[in-house]
């Protein structure tokens, strides 16, 4: 349970006035996942010498990069296309398989559901946009019956965040120009992504990233976990309230 809270002020204050969807990364944002990504790594490394891969060029690429860059090199080979695919199926089902593992045993952050609870009566979207598969994404979702409008994990896009496009999909899907957006996760390519799309920024601290590594990235707002918006969007139904009774 997260006691301490940590607010940290960049470009401006939340105000979700003229906010219409937010876009929410998964592990690490609303959940916390204990995927073991050292694991991960290694079991996708230990493949590539049966398809005479090598890991030379590659140690500082993002595992799912690294399939990627792989699959891409197979295709230019005799038969490439059979052995790529046969490749990425492979890899798939070992970062798969340490993902469901995750899953069955993650853990909602506190105060997600009635943040989640308190954008639905605003009748502001939510979308939840993920490097993680669907499969396990969709089980953690139902189990908690946590609400949403949308959902793109890895499997529904062609390239994933950092690329804008992943959230750029998603805006399409929820309807929302990306400068009535939100975007919040709590990794810096999360607050990179939502500045390339021009929405506006929540960097959380419940990640494994301290808050000198989003500095960089200029996020409007740092958090020291997710549930501390509904701050936010009580400030702003308050303020909604008193205009009304002026009237």
């Amino acid at each position: 349970m997260i006691q301490c809270v940590l607010k940290v002020h960049m470009n401006s204050e939340v105000d979700f006035d003229d906010i219409e969807a937010v876009l929410f990364d998964f592990d690490g944002t609303l959940v916390h996942l204990n995927i073991d990504f050292a694991r991960m790594r290694a079991d996708v490394e230990a493949l590539l010498p049966r398809y005479d891969l090598s890991v030379d060029g590659k140690a500082s690429r993002y595992t799912l990069e690294l399939v990627e860059e792989c699959v891409q090199a197979l295709t230019v080979r005799n038969r490439g296309e059979v052995l790529a695919e046969a490749f990425r199926r492979d890899a798939e089902a070992a970062i798969v398989a340490i993902e469901m593992e995750a899953a069955s045993a993650a853990e909602i952050h506190p105060g997600v559901p009635e943040l989640l609870a308190g954008l639905r009566e605003r009748e502001i979207k939510i979308g939840i946009v993920t490097r993680n598969c669907r499969v396990a994404v969709e089980h953690i979702l139902s189990r908690n019956r946590l609400p949403y409008d949308a959902l793109l994990t890895r499997d529904d896009v062609d390239v994933v965040k950092p690329d804008p496009a992943h959230l750029l999909a998603a805006l399409e899907l929820l309807g929302v120009a990306p400068d009535r957006a939100l975007m919040v996760g709590d990794h810096p390519m999360d607050v990179r992504a939502g500045r390339a799309v021009g929405a506006r920024t929540v960097a959380v601290l419940t990640g494994y990233s301290p808050a000198e590594r989003f500095l960089p990235e200029q996020p409007d707002l740092i958090l020291e976990w997710v549930g501390e918006l509904t701050i936010y969007l009580e400030d702003s139904h308050h303020r909604d309230t008193e205009s009304t009774e002026l009237v």
